[in-house]
């Protein structure tokens, strides 16, 4: 038990190292930019499962959707940490309107947060009325956010 703890312990400590190594070679603002992209990556997941069913794609079964609805709930508060000062350019969707309407931006995230949170607590009682109703906030606190500082393919 003690040497596979001990394999367990350097295997560790080798990962560590390697992801130490990975980080280093990007600058601060790149992996910013990074850490906010693949937390909204995340975030699509479960919403988009959720989605497909409130859409009828997929059956409503109330513990899979409860599961995703929670995990929306804490994912939505995630992304904004990587809105930090020198990530205005870069590979990056975000309009420049982040870094001058800074107010708007922290509203329109407070508001998915807020009703992501609701969804979660609906969720809870199962009725799948209340749950695509809230649903419908949830989607609609995405898209305000996603019409103010998201940049279109066209832009």
């Amino acid at each position: 038990m003690v040497r596979q703890s001990w394999r367990f312990a350097c295997v560790f400590l080798l990962l560590l190292g390697f992801v130490g190594v990975a980080q280093a070679e990007m600058t601060r603002e790149e992996y910013a930019i990074k850490f906010r992209k693949s937390s909204y990556s995340v975030l699509g997941w479960y919403y988009g499962s959720m989605h497909r069913v409130i859409k009828g794609i997929n059956p409503y079964d109330q513990a899979a959707f409860l599961r995703d609805a929670e995990r929306v709930a804490f994912l939505s508060k995630l992304p904004k940490d990587g809105f930090i000062a020198g990530t205005e350019t870069g590979d990056t969707k975000a309009k420049p309107e982040i870094w001058t309407k800074t107010e708007l931006f922290k509203e329109d995230n407070d508001r998915l947060e807020s009703e992501a949170a609701k969804l979660a607590e609906v969720a809870k009682g199962g009725d799948f009325n209340l749950i695509k109703e809230q649903f419908g906030k949830v989607q609609k606190a995405c898209k305000t956010c996603h019409d103010d500082f998201v940049k279109r393919k066209t832009e």
